[in-house]
């Protein structure tokens, strides 16, 4: 029998490239901006309609966005993860980063899963950096990297490329330095319905 390495207890992450029209997205982004908060010399959450800047997946506009997402969401649940829940997005915003920006190291508070959806990415726009923060007895330094024994993971950014991670993962981005802008939208995740064994009295029911 050959030997097996079982990559155990590990945090997933879902990597897609959508077939979607990612510069027309960027162009239905209306203009009014709020602070986008993990910031490194700038970075700017923004709002299309000048009031909910955190449910841009909500305006109608944008249903058809929504709903390729869930699908990707709910694929990647039911058909790899085995949950039976239904998931919902409970806030979605996009994100601005111009040339010389980035974003600094952040994880999601009160939520399942995060996501990012890349919309406009020049070359040298600014990677994303996943970071395994748990603590280690031992330090050592292998001689070459794997997605076993890494601390962190380094995805470069392509126009529907959407990633879903745990939202406790810690992430940043490179600063970007294509002379252009980078845009993209990211939004958080929760299941619904029965959480925990029915039989147990710490099970939770989420609408």
């Amino acid at each position: 029998m050959s030997a097996v390495t079982y990559p155990l207890f590990g945090k997933a992450v879902f990597y897609n490239q959508l077939d979607i029209d990612a510069k027309k997205i960027v162009s239905m982004i209306d203009t009014p901006r709020l602070p986008f908060e993990p910031k490194v010399n700038g970075g700017e959450r923004m709002d299309t309609t000048g009031a909910k800047a955190l449910q841009v997946l909500d305006e109608d506009k944008f249903k058809f966005l929504k709903d390729i997402i869930l699908n990707e969401v709910h694929s990647y649940m039911h058909d790899v993860m085995r949950y039976t829940n239904k998931f919902k997005i409970t806030t979605s915003w996009f994100i601005k980063i111009d040339d010389g920006e980035g974003a600094q190291l952040h994880s999601h508070l009160n939520t399942m899963m995060s996501g990012i959806l890349y919309l406009k990415t020049p070359p040298n726009c600014g990677d994303i950096i996943l970071q395994d923060l748990t603590d280690r007895r031992f330090n050592l330094v292998p001689d070459e990297y794997n997605m076993l024994n890494c601390r962190e993971w380094i995805f470069t950014p392509k126009e529907g490329l959407l990633l879903l991670f745990p939202g406790e993962l810690y992430h940043k981005v490179k600063v970007n330095e294509s002379k252009e802008e980078r845009y993209s939208m990211s939004f958080n995740i929760m299941p619904t319905g029965l959480v925990g064994d029915e039989k147990s009295d710490s099970h939770v029911v989420l609408t």
